[in-house]
């Protein structure tokens, strides 16, 4: 396997390898029938998967700290009490470790020659009403990105 680190890189090589394809005439030239094995091989999809779905789970892991910090810090919680964080941050975490553990589950198949595993869920979490999400919210992204890329690989 290569050692490209991030879904980014993986990406950009991606776009620099030369797809076999064929041209159409009625197309004007575009490409049609591009071969996805053809691009990147079995083993350079499989680290990417792994990648992309670990770089999810750290941003959902990063989110779930930042939504529960301020009531650990400020010592509205003490650290060994039982959690009486409000019910939205709850539901928020909860959706979080969940997508986590879909994603580990979805990883430790591929890791067992599953190479066409997909995690159980495909949608980021939802956010409370109150709040709108971002239109450049890089989890919704990321979220694409990985059911396009299951849905292809």
């Amino acid at each position: 396997m290569s050692t490209m680190n991030t879904p980014g890189a993986m990406m950009s090589a991606m776009t620099q390898q030369q797809p076999r394809t064929t041209s159409n005439n009625n197309n004007n030239g575009n490409i049609t029938n591009i071969d996805p094995n053809s691009i990147i091989s079995v083993d350079e999809q499989i680290q990417y998967k792994i990648q992309l779905l670990l770089h999810i789970n750290s941003v959902l892991l990063a989110r779930a700290i930042h939504m529960t910090n301020p009531f650990f810090k400020d010592r509205k919680i003490k650290p060994n009490s039982p959690s009486v964080l409000p019910e939205n941050i709850q539901l928020l975490v909860s959706q979080c470790l969940k997508r986590v553990h879909a994603n580990l589950q979805c990883i430790s198949q591929i890791n067992q020659g599953y190479i066409r595993s997909k995690p159980v869920i495909l949608e980021p979490p939802t956010m409370p009403q109150q709040t709108p999400v971002p239109q450049n919210d890089i989890l919704a992204k990321l979220y694409l990105l990985m059911t396009r890329v299951f849905e292809f690989w």
